[in-house]
């Protein structure tokens, strides 16, 4: 199963474990996914830039790897600064990778120069997604899978926009919690975008007919975490993001062409 898949499979929210939540009684609830949308789209974009953070749940199927970094709203595609711990190497140990990207079509990777004797004044790798050799394939898959929690502009909100719907609002400790149901059957006929389609139709193909979660957003409606859960092949899959720091100063851009190594 391509790495893209293992988010598509989960794409939706799930309200995790709390302790007694009380339901919302605010008139500012929103009564419906599409006015939730609506309103996060609203918010994030007039902030333009956050933080995020995933961490792995102690048990349970879906990422394994922590990452960490910075998304800047506004250009062509979000603009993308991270940080994970992966193997890039057969049998090899887990490395730091630094993930950078502004386009859609390409991406750039910091290695340690250990792993591949890299000059220590070029620790970037292009990554262009017309290669096909399977260093590119694999970044780019670990890059896309943290991309799409990270960024969840790109996939989760207009998914969950076609094909959600609001199960229960909670009031928790200042914070609103959304639980949403997703139909990937209704997302797929609803859906316009045919890349967006192709994902879903992944899920639907492995026998996923959807996902359950939870968008919890704070006192200025921003999200603070979004927590998925899925059941596939038996195991449950829980991938959750934090975020913060909103319209923070965050600046993002290609590496200095001095530091990227040829891969020749």
């Amino acid at each position: 199963m391509g790495v893209r898949l293992k988010l598509a499979i989960v794409a939706a929210v799930t309200l995790t474990a709390c302790s007694s939540p009380t339901p919302a009684e605010n008139n500012s609830q929103h009564r419906d996914v599409k006015s939730i949308i609506a309103a996060v789209t609203k918010s994030i974009n007039e902030k333009g830039t956050y933080r995020f953070s995933i961490t792995p749940p102690p048990t349970g199927g879906g990422v394994r790897a922590p990452s960490s970094g910075s998304i800047r709203l506004g250009g062509e595609v979000p603009s993308m600064d991270a940080t994970t711990t992966r193997p890039v190497q057969t049998d090899g140990e887990a490395v730091e990778l630094r993930l950078l990207s502004t386009t859609k079509d390409t991406a750039f990777v910091k290695l340690p120069a250990t792993v591949f004797g890299l000059p220590a004044d070029k620790p970037w790798v292009k990554l262009d997604r017309k290669a096909g050799d399977d260093f590119t394939t694999t970044v780019l898959g670990f890059h896309d899978v943290v991309y799409q929690q990270a960024a969840f502009t790109t996939y989760h909100l207009p998914v969950m926009e076609a094909g959600g719907e609001l199960k229960l609002t909670a009031e928790i400790n200042g914070h609103t919690r959304y639980s949403i149901a997703v139909d990937y059957q209704k997302a797929y006929d609803t859906l316009k975008d045919e890349a967006l389609r192709a994902e879903v139709k992944l899920a639907l193909d492995q026998k996923v007919p959807g996902s359950t979660g939870e968008i919890e957003l704070d006192e200025n409606g921003l999200p603070v975490r979004i927590t998925f859960v899925t059941q596939f092949q038996g195991v449950q899959i829980v991938d959750e993001a934090r975020f913060s720091d909103w319209g923070s100063d965050v600046k993002i851009s290609e590496p200095n062409p001095a530091e990227i190594s040829s891969r020749n």
